[in-house]
């Protein structure tokens, strides 16, 4: 009887190497380490990874991002960290209604930055739908503890939906004791929550028209390349148009 396969000698190394893949090599990448595990009586490993779902276009992005771009991913982690951090003393009562909003707004700014490198990286497969969606993943990743630990290594498989702004949804407000302190923190929730949801919406708009107005752009680029292509072609046959007029004096 053969002995058994040599375990795999590092299985977080061989799923980063797995997620790094372009997104059509996955499913075969993934069936073959699975059993290579198996060979090797990882019967549990191997039924994990097994069951590793195929990434969608979105999250291999995001994926992507954060093998491409790891400066701009820490500090997109950083912000949604220090975001959720002033949440939750905004509904304690122990931060100001600007300090969310600075915080929210470098998370924002952050998400920007890593949107404009998935334009130079992703090229023509940039389009505006992915990059929205790309958008609220990376939002919603940067602010919940699950999602956050997968973005951080590059392993997404699925697109998330960012609902305002998530930690509100999950802080419970510091109890200061009576109905009254009660409602007053119902209240705090409710508005900020609606403050969450407006300024989200108006960065989606914004970030639709920063989309737009980069299409305009390269198309603009395009098109005065094209016009200065035009121009030199036609200072050439006028050089030549001229040298021939005066060989024929």
């Amino acid at each position: 009887m053969a002995p058994p396969l040599a375990p795999v000698p590092d299985l977080e190394h061989e799923l980063d190497v797995l997620y790094d893949l372009p997104l059509e090599e996955f499913t075969k990448a993934r069936n073959d380490l699975a059993t290579r595990l198996r060979k090797a009586h990882q019967s549990d490993a191997a039924g994990e990874v097994r069951a590793l779902k195929k990434p969608t276009v979105v999250a291999w992005a995001a994926n992507r991002l954060v093998r491409d771009e790891p400066k701009l991913t820490t500090e997109l982690l950083d912000a949604g960290e220090a975001l959720r951090e002033t949440q939750q003393r905004a509904l304690a009562g122990k931060a100001k209604p600007d300090e969310v909003g600075a915080a929210a707004a470098a998370e924002r700014d952050a998400i920007r930055s890593l949107l404009a490198a998935a334009r130079k990286h992703l090229g023509g497969r940039a389009t505006p739908p992915l990059l929205d969606k790309l958008a609220q993943t990376l939002r919603a990743a940067a602010v919940d503890d699950s999602a956050r630990k997968l973005l951080e290594h590059g392993r997404l498989s699925e697109e998330l939906k960012a609902v305002g702004f998530g930690p509100l949804e999950a802080v419970t407000p510091a109890k200061r004791g009576g109905d009254e302190v009660a409602r007053a923190a119902r209240e705090r929730v409710s508005a900020l929550r609606a403050e969450a949801r407006r300024l989200t919406a108006e960065a989606r708009a914004a970030e639709r028209e920063a989309d737009e107005a980069a299409r305009v752009s390269e198309a603009l680029r395009a098109e005065a390349q094209e016009k200065r292509e035009e121009a030199e072609r036609v200072a050439t046959e006028l050089a030549e148009a001229e040298e021939a007029l005066r060989s024929r004096r």
